[in-house]
């Protein structure tokens, strides 16, 4: 370097200058990037500009190098981001999909009015005249209804059965069944299955709202301490000689053979059963007397 400068002393600035850029980037060269900052600010030491040490720009990192994805890994990039976005995006992105070819094309939703000659549908729900009705919406309903429907005539014949078997009336077709043959025209009505679902359910509500006096009727008449003295009085098996029972002690006695018919949780149980079966019996299903 001092050897540049002398020779090229005469030289204008710009041509010492390329000299001593050339010098330098030969000598750079077989130095390693990582290595080439610390090599300079050490020539820098020795050759200063202005009697200062020039602080190098630092260099700009590599550009990071993309590897180029596959189609699935692509796909699953997008059904990832796309799970997390809002209804509307989404129908956005299946519309542009469909338009690209990718998906089939969605069917138009039908959002047409009912026809005008169900009025009498119309009147049932509580709708003005000029309220339209959405056909999908009322296909939704009739699904949501029948489905329903069949869960609350299972669980009321369950509950009926658990009480007595015999109050069962002759059930050959589900409810749904029903309504198939209805909707296909195969019967004209559905008034004797909605009769049957809608005395099942009353016997239930009517037999859990009254059902529990009967029992508890039966139970003041057997266990009561009035039923209890009636009966020892009835037997006068009490005396007042001293080998003799006192009438206390036969009512005590008396109450503990009766208890042990109710000593379980399962024999209250049957107790309470036994008097909601004569409850429905004696009112009928739906809770009305029989015919």
């Amino acid at each position: 370097m001092w050897l540049i400068q002398a020779d090229a002393a005469a030289a204008a600035p710009e041509k010492s200058r390329e000299f001593l850029n050339e010098e330098i980037a030969r000598h750079l060269k077989p130095v390693p990037p990582a290595q080439r900052k610390r090599y300079l600010e050490a020539l820098l030491c020795r050759f200063p500009v202005a009697g200062q040490v020039v602080k190098l720009a630092p260099t700009a990192p590599p550009a990071p190098v993309r590897v180029a994805e596959s189609p699935d890994q692509l796909l699953e990039r997008f059904l990832g981001v796309a799970a997390g976005l809002p209804l509307e995006k989404r129908a956005e992105f299946l519309k542009r999909l469909a338009e690209a070819g990718l998906v089939p094309v969605p069917p138009t939703p039908v959002s047409a009015p009912v026809p005008a000659n169900l009025d009498e549908l119309r009147k049932a729900l509580g709708l003005a005249a000029g309220q339209q009705l959405r056909l999908e919406r009322l296909e939704q309903l009739g699904i949501l209804l029948v489905d329903m429907v069949r869960r609350l005539n299972d669980r009321a014949a369950d509950a009926v059965r658990d009480l007595s078997k015999s109050l069962l009336p002759d059930r050959s077709s589900d409810f749904r069944q029903t309504a198939a043959r209805f909707l296909t025209g195969e019967i004209d009505s559905l008034d004797a299955q909605v009769k049957v679902v809608a005395s099942l359910l009353g016997t239930v509500l009517v037999a859990l709202q009254r059902g529990g006096k009967d029992f508890g009727r039966h139970y003041l008449n057997k266990y009561s301490p009035s039923a209890i003295l009636e009966v020892i009085e009835s037997e006068k098996q009490f005396g007042l000689l001293p080998w003799q029972k006192t009438k206390d002690e036969c009512c005590w006695n008396k109450y503990v053979d009766l208890a042990k018919e109710i000593s379980t949780p399962d024999m209250i149980d049957r107790e309470i059963k036994e008097r909601l079966a004569e409850f429905v019996k004696r009112t009928g299903l739906g809770g009305q007397p029989p015919s």
